[in-house]
C-alpha cells in the first residue's frame, strides 16, 4: 500500500514540533529524522499476514504485494471486481485508498483503542484484547476525494485476543506477528504496544500498529462513549490531537 505522508509532528526533548515523514518503501512507519528511522530499521514491523517481521523484509513483501494486486487488475477476475467495487475501483485502488484512510484516522484509532481497552487502568490488556473496526467504502459523491472519509466504520468491538486467534487466517497470522513486535518493543523498554484490527471486504483483515503506551498523552477529555467517538470521528473526517510526552 502506498500514499503521500501525514502531516504529524513529533515533539523533541528540546520542545521542538518536526514533522514526522513515511519511510519511502512501505509508507507506514513514521520518524522524526534518518538517524531514527535508523535506529528502527530491525524493530520496524508492518503486520500483513504476507509480511516477516523485519522493515526490510516488510518493505519488500509490501512490494511484492502491491505488485501482485496491480497484476491482477488486467486479469478477466480484476475487471469484474470493478462492477462490484465502489467508484469502479480495482482492489489494487481500494487497497491504496484504505492505506491512506488508515495513516489519517490512526489517532483517532488510537484514541479509541486506549478507552476500548480501558488501557490507563492495565497497559497489559493491549497483550489480551483487540480493538476490530468494520468498514464499508464510501462513494465519490460522499468521499469527495478526501482520504479522510474513503470509508466509514460501520460497526466496532474489543474481542479477547483468545477468540481473535480462532478466527480464519489471516488473523492467527496477523496477531503472531503482532506478539512478536510486542516482545521486541518490550525487550527494548518501549512500553505496551497497542493495535486495532480493520476489516473491509473484499479486502483481508489488516492490523494497525498504533505505538507504544508507555509515552504519549492525549489531549482529548475521556471517552466513556468510544465506539460512537469512533464512529462520528471517521463520518466527519475529524481526528483528535495527539502528542509525545517531553
Amino acid at each position: 500500500m502506498s500514499g503521500q505522508a501525514p502531516k504529524k509532528k513529533h515533539i523533541t526533548r528540546k520542545g521542538k514540533e518536526k514533522k514526522l515523514f513515511a519511510c519511502s518503501q512501505c509508507k507506514a512507519q513514521m520518524y522524526c529524522s534518518r538517524e531514527c528511522q535508523k535506529a528502527d530499521w530491525k524493530a520496524h514491523t508492518i503486520l500483513h499476514p504476507l509480511q516477516p517481521y523485519n522493515h526490510k523484509g516488510a518493505c519488500r513483501n509490501n512490494g511484492l504485494l502491491t505488485s501482485r494486486l496491480k497484476e491482477h487488475e488486467s486479469t478477466p477476475l480484476g475487471l469484474l471486481d470493478r462492477l462490484f467495487l465502489v467508484d469502479g475501483i480495482s482492489m489494487h485502488e481500494l487497497d491504496q485508498r484504505l492505506e491512506k484512510w488508515v495513516r489519517f484516522h490512526s489517532p483517532t484509532l488510537l484514541t479509541a483503542t486506549v478507552h476500548a481497552l480501558r488501557l490507563p487502568e492495565d497497559v497489559g490488556r493491549t497483550r489480551t484484547h483487540i480493538l476490530y473496526a468494520r468498514l464499508e467504502p464510501r462513494g465519490q459523491a460522499e468521499h469527495q476525494g478526501a482520504p479522510a472519509k474513503f470509508f466509514r466504520v460501520v460497526d466496532a468491538e474489543v474481542i479477547t485476543w483468545a477468540d481473535a486467534e480462532r478466527r480464519p487466517s489471516p488473523w492467527p497470522e496477523s496477531l503472531a506477528q503482532l506478539r512478536e513486535m510486542q516482545d521486541e518493543c518490550e525487550k527494548m523498554n518501549r512500553g505496551g504496544t497497542a493495535a486495532a484490527m480493520v476489516e473491509c471486504p473484499p479486502l483481508a483483515v489488516q492490523t494497525v500498529p498504533l505505538g507504544s503506551m508507555k509515552n504519549l498523552r492525549e489531549r482529548v477529555q475521556d471517552k466513556n462513549d468510544w465506539k460512537q467517538f469512533l464512529i462520528t470521528q471517521v463520518e466527519e473526517g475529524k481526528r483528535p490531537r495527539m502528542v509525545p510526552v517531553r
